[in-house]
C-alpha cells in the first residue's frame, strides 16, 4: 500500500462485514435475498428504506438521517453499492448489495488478508467452538481472546491451514493487517500459550454511528445535527512492514501479562495494578502535534543494530510512522525502542511526514545498523 490502511478505513471494512453478517443472519423477514424488479432479477441484495428501519430498530441509528450517512459512508468506501450503480444511498425504495455478495470487490492483497481474517472470526463464533472466551491471568481477566496454539489448532481442523506452520504464517499476516492483536501489543504471533484479541470484537459492540463517528443527535427541541469525521478512502494497494525478527533461541524468561495492562478490553479481577498503564494511541497523531514545543511528547535517540534475522519491529501509519510491534527477544527491544513510539529521524533523515513505506526502505538501506530519532508520550518515556 502507498500508505498504510489507516485506523478508521480498516473499521470502514469491519463494520462491513459486521452489517453483512447480521444481515444474512435475518430470516423473519429476509433482509438479503434475490428480488425482482419489472422483468428483472436481482440477487442478494436489500431495500434501503427497509435497511434504515431495521438500523434504527437495532440502536445502530437514531434517525434516518443518521442511518443515510453511515451506509453512504459504506457505499463511498466500495462495501455496498446501487444494483445498477445509479444512486448513492437513499431512504427509498431502491435495492442495494454488498460488493462482497456479487463480487465485485476490487481485492489486492491486504484487504484478500483482511477479509479472510473477517470470515475466520464469523466462522468461529457460528461453530461455537470456544475458541474466543474470556480468560484469567494473574490478577486480570481478558476478554474476547484465544491463544496462539489454539488458534492454530482450530485452522488446521477447519481446513484453513494444512499445517501449523501454515497457520503462523496466516496468524501473522491477520496481525500485521490488525485484524488480530496481542492484548498487551508485546508479540507477534506466535504458536504459543499466548493472549490476542480479533479487533472486529470492538466493533461488534458498538452502535455504527459510533464507530463510523456519526453525531447522531435526536433531542426534543434540538435540529438534527449530523457530521460525518475524518474518514478517508480506502486505500487499496499493497503494504510492506519493516521486516520482523523471526524466532530467536534464548532469553526463555516468562511474558509477564502484567507489564503492560494497557489493552482496552481488560479489566481487573481483583484490585488495580501498582503502575499506570503507557500510553496507548486511541487516535491518530498529526505530525503537528508531535512538533508542538508545549505538547506531551519527548526525543529519545535510538541506534539498532540488526542480527542474523532483522531488526525485530514493525513499523505502521503514515505521516507520522510509529513502532506497532517490538519483537522481545529482539535487538530493538535490547536498544530501548517500543511500540508506540513515533520515528521522528531515520539516519540523519527528517521522516516526520513519511509514510511507512518510505520509512521501510530507508531503515533497510542502512544495512546493519539504524539510527532512529523518536517521539514518544513523555510518561513512556519514564
Amino acid at each position: 500500500m502507498t500508505d498504510q490502511l489507516s485506523l478508521k478505513a480498516l473499521q470502514i471494512i469491519l463494520v462491513g462485514e459486521h452489517l453483512r453478517n447480521r444481515l444474512h443472519a435475518e430470516q423473519d423477514p429476509a433482509m438479503i435475498r434475490d428480488r425482482r424488479y419489472h422483468l428483472r432479477m436481482y440477487s442478494s441484495c436489500f431495500v434501503s428504506r427497509d435497511l434504515v428501519d431495521w438500523l434504527i430498530r437495532n440502536g445502530d441509528s437514531n434517525t434516518r438521517g443518521g442511518a443515510v450517512q453511515c451506509m453512504n459512508i459504506l457505499l463511498e468506501n466500495s462495501i455496498i453499492h446501487h444494483v445498477c450503480d445509479d444512486h448513492q444511498f437513499k431512504d427509498e425504495m431502491l435495492y442495494y448489495r454488498f460488493r462482497r455478495d456479487d463480487d465485485t470487490t476490487v481485492l489486492n492483497p491486504d484487504l484478500v488478508v483482511i477479509y479472510r481474517g473477517c470470515d475466520i472470526y464469523y466462522r468461529a463464533k457460528n461453530e461455537d467452538c470456544h475458541l474466543i472466551k474470556s480468560r484469567p491471568c494473574h490478577d486480570f481477566v481478558y476478554r474476547n481472546c484465544f491463544t496462539g496454539c489454539e488458534l492454530v489448532d482450530w485452522l488446521i481442523q477447519s481446513s484453513e491451514v494444512s499445517d501449523r506452520v501454515q497457520g503462523v504464517a496466516l496468524g501473522r499476516e491477520l496481525l500485521d493487517q490488525e485484524i488480530i492483536k496481542h492484548v498487551t501489543d508485546e508479540f507477534h504471533f506466535r504458536d504459543e500459550t499466548i493472549f490476542y484479541q480479533f479487533m472486529i470484537d470492538k466493533v461488534v459492540h458498538k452502535k455504527m454511528i459510533d464507530t463510523l463517528g456519526i453525531v447522531d443527535d435526536k433531542l426534543p427541541g434540538s435540529p438534527r445535527n449530523f457530521r460525518r469525521r475524518n474518514l478517508p478512502p480506502l486505500n487499496t494497494q499493497k503494504s510492506s512492514p519493516v521486516p520482523f525478527a523471526k524466532e530467536r533461541p534464548g532469553l526463555d524468561e516468562p511474558f509477564d501479562y502484567q507489564r503492560s495492562p494497557d489493552s482496552p478490553d481488560f479489566f481487573p479481577s481483583s484490585g488495580s495494578p501498582s503502575q499506570s498503564p503507557r500510553p496507548v494511541i486511541v487516535r491518530e497523531i498529526t505530525a503537528e502535534e508531535l512538533l508542538d514545543p508545549n505538547g506531551p511528547f519527548v526525543t529519545k535517540t535510538i541506534s539498532v543494530k540488526s542480527d542474523a534475522v532483522g531488526f525485530g519491529f514493525v513499523v505502521r501509519g503514515s505521516s507520522p510512522v510509529y513502532i506497532q510491534t517490538v519483537d522481545p527477544k529482539g535487538p530493538a527491544a535490547a536498544a530501548g525502542l517500543k511500540v508506540r513510539m513515533f520515528l521522528k529521524c531515520v539516519n540523519g533523515k527528517d521522516v516526520l511526514y513519511w509514510n511507512h513505506r518510505e520509512v521501510s526502505q530507508e531503515i533497510l538501506r542502512g544495512q546493519n545498523i539504524v539510527n532512529l530519532v523518536v517521539m514518544t508520550h513523555f510518561k513512556g518515556a519514564q
